[in-house]
C-alpha cells in the first residue's frame, strides 16, 4: 500500500507545519483554572459550579473512530475530528468491490486533503459531516486521522440498518477480506457513543451530558483567513460547548465593554445560541513569526447560560502553563449575582 502510505504522510506533513512555533512564554499569571492535559494531544473535559470549575475526565485524541449521536433526536454521525480523519463516499455499494486497490485509484482522482472532513464546531448540522448520506448504503472509505499508523490508516465502511434506538454497520481494513459487524445502542445519558476499529468496541470518550459543560481539544475545521469571510480547512486548538446538554452562550465581542464590567443585568439582556463552535479557536491571536508568542484576545469574552439557571462570565487568560508550557490554557469564569 506505498501509494495509500505516501498520501497519509501528505496529512500529517500539513497538521506539522499548521501547529508547530518555537514559543517563549511572556504572559503575566492570571486567576483562573489552568487545564492539567496539553491542548494538543487530549480532550479535557469541564464543569462549571458556582465557586469553581473543575476538569471532570480527560481522554488523549485518537481513542475513537466514529461518533454516533444519541442523546437527541437524530443520526449523525461523525469521524475523530481530532486527529483529522476524512471519509469519503466510494460509489460503490458492494462492499466486496472495495478494496486496495479500488482505494488506490480514488486517492489518485480524489486527493486526501480534498475528502469531507468533520468540524465539530458545525456537528450538528448534517449536510456539513463527512458521513451526511450514510443511509444510502453506500460504502465510504475512511482516513483514520494523523496519529494512527500509515498501515492502519484506511478502513472501509458501510451502513446496514437503523432503528430508533441502533445503528447497525460493516467495517473492515481497506487490504483485509474480514469483515466486522457491529450494533450500537443509543444511550440517552450521553451526547455521542463512541467507537474503535481497532477494539472493535464501544470505547469511553465523553462523560454523561449533565457532567460536563465545555470542552478544550485540537480539531481540524474552517478557519477564516486574512481575508474577510474566506475560509480553509486548519488544524486548531480550541473550545466547544455542551449544547446537547443544555449549555447556552452568547458572543461579547465589544471592544468597548470590559471583562469586568460584564454584570448580570447585561447577562440578562444578551441573545443567546446553542452553537457549539460559539467559543471555538479565535480567544487567541495568530503569533507573529517574528515574536511566535500565542497572545489572548482581550475582546474575545462569553457569558454562558447553564442548566443551574446561572450566569457566567468567561474569558481566556493565558496558553502556558506555570513552566513555560504551550498548550495549557488558563480560563476565568465568573458567576454573574
Amino acid at each position: 500500500m506505498k501509494s495509500l502510505y505516501k498520501y497519509t504522510m501528505i496529512i500529517l506533513l500539513g497538521s506539522v507545519l499548521t501547529s508547530c512555533f518555537n514559543d517563549v512564554p511572556s504572559l503575566p499569571e492570571t486567576n483562573g483554572i489552568t487545564s492539567n492535559y496539553d491542548i494538543y494531544g487530549n480532550v479535557t473535559f469541564f464543569k462549571i459550579y458556582e465557586n469553581i470549575t473543575i476538569e471532570v475526565s480527560n481522554q488523549p485524541i485518537g481513542r475513537w473512530d466514529l461518533a454516533f449521536q444519541s442523546a437527541l433526536d437524530g443520526d449523525i454521525v461523525l469521524v475523530n475530528y481530532t486527529v483529522s480523519a476524512r471519509a469519503v463516499k466510494t460509489g460503490e455499494f458492494d462492499f466486496s468491490k472495495v478494496n486496495k486497490n479500488a482505494a488506490e485509484n480514488l486517492l489518485g482522482s480524489n486527493p486526501l486533503l480534498e475528502w469531507p472532513f468533520d468540524d465539530p464546531a458545525y456537528s450538528n448540522i448534517v449536510d456539513s459531516t463527512a458521513l451526511n448520506s450514510w443511509e444510502n448504503g453506500e460504502v465510504y472509505l475512511v482516513y483514520r486521522g494523523e496519529r494512527t499508523v500509515a498501515q492502519e490508516a484506511y478502513y472501509k465502511i458501510q451502513f446496514i440498518s437503523k432503528t430508533a434506538d441502533t445503528y447497525t454497520f460493516r467495517y473492515a481494513h481497506i487490504e483485509s477480506t474480514e469483515e466486522k459487524e457491529f450494533t450500537i445502542t443509543r444511550n440517552a445519558d450521553f451526547a455521542n457513543i463512541y467507537f474503535s476499529f481497532e477494539q472493535n468496541d464501544i470505547v469511553t470518550h465523553e462523560p454523561p451530558l449533565s457532567e460536563w459543560d465545555y470542552y478544550l481539544a485540537p480539531y481540524y475545521g474552517w478557519f477564516e483567513t486574512l481575508t474577510a469571510g474566506v475560509y480553509s480547512p486548519y488544524l486548531q486548538t480550541g473550545s466547544m460547548i455542551n449544547n446537547e446538554g443544555g449549555v447556552r452562550i452568547s458572543q461579547v465581542f465589544d471592544e468597548s465593554i470590559l471583562y469586568e464590567d460584564i454584570n448580570l443585568s447585561m447577562a440578562e439582556g444578551l441573545t443567546f445560541t446553542d452553537w457549539k463552535g460559539a467559543i471555538g479557536s479565535k480567544w487567541k491571536l495568530t503569533p507573529n513569526p517574528e515574536n511566535p508568542v500565542y497572545n489572548m484576545d482581550p475582546d474575545k469574552k462569553y457569558v454562558l447560560k447553564l442548566n443551574d439557571g446561572n450566569y457566567y462570565k468567561m474569558r481566556f487568560t493565558n496558553f502556558y502553563n506555570q513552566i513555560g508550557e504551550k498548550g495549557y490554557p488558563t480560563m476565568e469564569i465568573k458567576l454573574l449575582e
